[in-house]
């Protein structure tokens, strides 16, 4: 009886590829643009331009660091202003002016990718001009909104704005007075991907910008699939003394898949660099969720005090200026308010990446980089008193990585588990501000902690630092540490993956959760993900079974698969690979006539 084996390759792989270049990337199977923008437009009004890489899954492609989109348009009678979106971490916009008139397709091309964008020509589109206080309890707008003076939605009233919308709203090239959106009641701005709502300035010159939209006191309110750009004539406040475009006061607003960006001068010859607005100033009882968000370009991200916040997959870039120009800012929450930053990319700046004053917060999956400014002093997470667990999470490229500073009476707790932390100076410090610090307590497990200066700084006592199981570019005392190099598959090109030979694959914490192949957990942000493995030349034994050899990356588990026609798959056994190589017996494959294996890691 003739039998035939077929050898197969399976394995899981968290991330494809190991060179994270533009070329490469876009290379990949199953990869694509997207661009996210306005479905209509007036010509010369700046335009929000989103680019994304995504891939096969629909989610961004982080492992793409740093790469350049090229816009164009299909039509020679529409030209453009600027034609360059950078991104980062998969995800980048420009704001671009439309020159010409006329519908036409915006083309976004990165590598072997493109992707086209049709937009409406507005030229001729009624306007309505609105402004001073809403006179009914309910009010919509739609198409073009002309916003004249500042608009009032009082308490019991909610103001709804359909998708497809554009919100003019006419703005003054200085001072600290332009008009506003002042919201008591509650705003319900409803865009959808294919149809957004944009809010901006009125004015073709950059020079103009309008106020800021207030929520005080008001009713629930949300914005999806808004762009709201070129604010921040308004009074100066908090850390940056700068006009926050939006400005929470006891106020509860969900942003879902919206833009909030270019609220500042980012040219750093400009006499007004980094002015005149940021993000956000939220206070005094207010809850405020990012999700799916993208904040950029403006002085600093959203400030907040005694506010709840929560921003899951949101990326906050380029924020620059002197002094303060931070991704976030967390000043204290009140009884029962929560911060945390999950599954986000906060990158590029001048000062913290995410920087706090007595505030309790959560950081996890999330990428913090480029946050670099020597003159500021610049770090990827600077703590000042309260508490942080940072989980699972990538903090790169940045002058310091955490620093947790101490005051008079201040106490600094921080918890890091599961992340990667590289730094142009220390990776983690505890250093004295101000007089001294009753508490000092830091608890390091399962990271990678490396700067290149020094890796572990303190003003305080060592031993309130306690590191275990982490992989230390200096000599460290705790249990399970190592100090060689942490071999990442391309670390000069932020590939931070773990490298088969890795002194930290399966040398985390043996009380820690075991990792998804059931192997023991590895020190970093990654988890490893070994080589493919192979099967060897199958044999047959004296009772007609058959039995084969399993090359693979011991101390894992992997499942057997078998077929007798290849597009129906059954799993023989799960199979613990102690070394290599490993006889899998077949008991089951007696008088079979043909049978195809594969193998690959569990689950």
């Amino acid at each position: 009886m003739r039998r035939l084996f077929w050898r197969g390759l399976f394995c899981s792989l968290l991330w494809a590829v190991a060179d994270h270049s533009a070329d490469a990337a876009t290379a990949r199977p199953g990869y694509h643009l997207k661009i996210l923008t306005q479905s209509a437009y007036l010509p010369d009004i700046p335009v929000l331009v989103r680019v994304e890489v995504v891939n096969v899954a629909g989610e961004r492609d982080l492992m793409l660091w740093d790469a350049e989109a090229t816009l164009s348009s299909a039509s020679p009678g529409v030209a453009l202003s600027t034609n360059r979106v950078v991104l980062h971490n998969g995800l980048g916009s420009a704001l671009v002016r439309f020159s010409g008139g006329g519908d036409f397709n915006l083309i976004a091309t990165l590598g072997s990718l493109q992707t086209d964008h049709f937009l409406r020509a507005l030229t001729g589109a009624p306007v309505t001009a609105v402004g001073g206080l809403l006179e009914d309890e309910s009010t919509t707008w739609r198409g073009v909104i002309l916003v004249t003076n500042d608009v009032l939605v009082q308490i019991g009233q909610t103001l709804t704005i359909e998708s497809n919308t554009l919100v003019l709203i006419n703005g003054v090239t200085n001072g600290i007075s332009a008009n506003d959106i002042s919201i008591s009641g509650a705003i319900l701005s409803l865009g959808t991907e294919d149809a957004p709502v944009t809010i901006t300035c009125a004015n073709p010159d950059l020079q103009y910008r309008w106020g800021q939209i207030r929520h005080t006191y008001a009713e629930p309110s949300l914005y999806r699939f808004t762009t709201i750009t070129r604010g921040g004539r308004a009074a100066a406040e908090g850390q940056t003394g700068t006009a926050p475009v939006i400005r929470p006061f006891n106020s509860k607003i969900t942003f879902e898949s919206c833009n909030i960006a270019d609220h500042a001068q980012m040219s750093r010859s400009a006499p007004d660099f980094g002015k005149p607005g940021k993000i956000m100033q939220a206070t005094f009882g207010s809850d405020i969720t990012f999700n799916n968000c993208l904040l950029a370009r403006a002085r600093m991200g959203p400030e907040v005090s005694e506010t709840a916040l929560l921003v899951t997959n949101s990326w906050i870039l380029e924020m620059y200026g002197v002094n303060d120009s931070d991704g976030l800012f967390l000043y204290g929450q009140g009884p029962g308010q929560t911060i945390k930053v999950s599954g986000s990319v906060i990158a590029d700046g001048d000062d913290d990446g995410i920087d706090t004053l007595a505030a309790t917060f959560t950081v996890d999956h999330s990428i913090i980089r480029n946050w670099r400014n020597p003159f500021e002093d610049s770090k990827g997470i600077s703590i000042e008193a309260g508490e942080a667990r940072i989980w699972r999470s990538l903090l790169v490229d940045n002058a310091l990585g955490i620093s947790g500073k101490g005051s008079n009476a201040a106490t600094v707790r921080l918890n890091i588990d599961h992340c990667t932390i590289l730094s142009e100076s220390y990776a983690v410090g505890a250093t004295n501000k101000t007089g001294t610090t009753p508490v000092i307590d830091y608890r390091i497990t399962n990271s990678i902690l490396r700067g290149t200066s020094d890796s572990i700084f303190t003003q305080y006592n060592p031993t309130d630092i306690h590191i275990d199981y982490c992989n230390i570019g200096e000599i460290w005392f705790g249990s399970g540490n190592t100090f060689s190099d942490p071999l990442f598959v391309n670390g000069a090109d932020h590939d931070y993956r773990l490298a088969t030979n890795s002194p930290c694959v399966d040398a985390g914490a043996p009380s820690a959760p075991l990792d998804g192949d059931g192997s023991r957990t590895d020190v970093g942000y990654f988890t490893f993900v070994p080589p493919a493995p192979l099967l060897g030349s199958p044999h047959i034994l004296a009772d007609g079974t058959l039995q084969f050899a399993v090359n693979a990356f011991p101390r894992r588990n992997y499942v057997v698969e078998m077929s007798t026609n290849l597009p129906v798959w059954s799993a023989l056994s799960t199979i613990y690979q102690a070394s290599n190589p490993n006889q899998f017996h077949d008991s089951t494959s007696t008088n079979s006539r043909t049978r195809v294996y594969r193998v690959r890691l569990a689950p």
